[in-house]
């Protein structure tokens, strides 16, 4: 298994693409950026080790990364609706799915490029090129703030959600082969 330093740096770049848009293209609120940031790099060491453990004892099934995908996205929700206040009772507006995806997505990726599956590894760096390409494009060219807002709000969840499951589709489809 790679270091926890590349899990670190992949979970956080995966993270670290939704936060800035929330962070600081809606928000101008760079702080709140790096604070999210400090957090998720402690939440990412206990996904590490938790990993590390899971991987020793299960192996590479495709059950396993469905599983795994469910867990840490539920880790994350657990997080938004107790540390954050996005529960669905306290900020009915927050997308669950979305949060859930989010969530999943940072422990996924670096999950992706530990374990030998080079066709989800090219789908994440493909995905995640035009993904920026995209969110940077219509942060420069749409001119209004409310539509601006409406279209990173969405593009966060769309994007995340995309991402986990192209993932977990070039799993399943590598598994049956």
């Amino acid at each position: 298994m790679k270091s926890l330093p590349q899990f670190l740096l992949l979970g956080l770049l995966t993270a670290a693409i939704g936060e800035w848009q929330f962070s600081v293209f809606l928000r101008s609120d760079l702080e709140n950026f790096i604070g999210s940031l400090a957090f998720n790099a402690l939440y990412l060491t206990g996904v590490y080790l938790l990993t590390r453990l899971l991987l020793a004892t299960l192996r590479n099934r495709p059950k396993f990364i469905l599983v795994y995908t469910g867990f840490f996205g539920l880790t994350g929700l657990m997080v938004e609706w107790l540390l954050i206040g996005n529960s669905p009772w306290g900020n009915p507006q927050a997308s669950q799915v979305g949060m859930f995806a989010y969530w999943a997505c940072m422990a996924l990726v670096p999950l992706a490029f530990l374990l030998p599956s080079r066709p989800a590894q090219i789908f994440i760096v493909r995905y995640g090129l035009v993904y920026l390409a995209f969110i940077l494009l219509g942060q420069f060219t749409i001119p209004s703030p409310d539509w601006r807002f409406a279209f990173h709000i969405y593009a966060v969840i769309l994007g995340y959600l995309g991402l986990m499951i192209g993932i977990l589709w070039k799993y399943v489809r590598s598994a049956g082969n």
